[in-house]
């Protein structure tokens, strides 16, 4: 007779942020030195927002986090900080309605705001905010006349 034994799994459980303030950007330093160091500043003053969120654990036990935070597609909050950049949700992408039928794909928001002609594209946005989704953007993309990809780090050619 011949035993076998099995792992036992574990749940992963994710962690649950709770939004506590949105304030415009400004008026944390740490967050606008940190836009600044990033090259976004002057751009992200009128796109991004401060976002004060936490986390609190099994025992009661809370942590604050800020950081830079703009809205995905689903409502969600996609934040930035030196030491994490991610969505507090459900990852999805970032969509900036234009009037061209034409889509730019960037793949971050810190790409699209470093583009030199963000104040005078009229172009749809798409920002993957992660790589995973690549085809999501890709397929809307397909809706429009023409597309254009700015991305970071250029895909392999097959």
């Amino acid at each position: 007779m011949t035993l076998t034994f099995r792992k036992r799994l574990h749940a992963v459980k994710l962690p649950h942020y709770q939004i506590a303030a949105i304030k415009p950007l400004g008026t944390h330093q740490e967050i606008e030195a940190f836009l600044r160091s990033s090259g976004v500043w002057p751009q992200a003053k009128h796109r991004l927002e401060e976002i004060y969120y936490y986390v609190q654990d099994d025992h009661g036990r809370r942590k604050d986090f800020f950081a830079a935070g703009w809205l995905n597609e689903f409502g969600h909050w996609q934040v930035a900080a030196p030491k994490f950049t991610g969505p507090l949700c459900r990852p999805a992408l970032t969509i900036i309605p234009g009037t061209d039928n034409e889509a730019w794909l960037f793949d971050t928001v810190f790409d699209y705001l470093r583009h030199p002609k963000l104040t005078t594209t009229k172009a749809y946005i798409i920002i993957l905010n992660t790589p995973k989704l690549l085809q999501a953007a890709l397929s809307k993309a397909k809706s429009f006349a023409s597309s254009r990809t700015f991305f970071n780090n250029p895909l392999p050619e097959t």
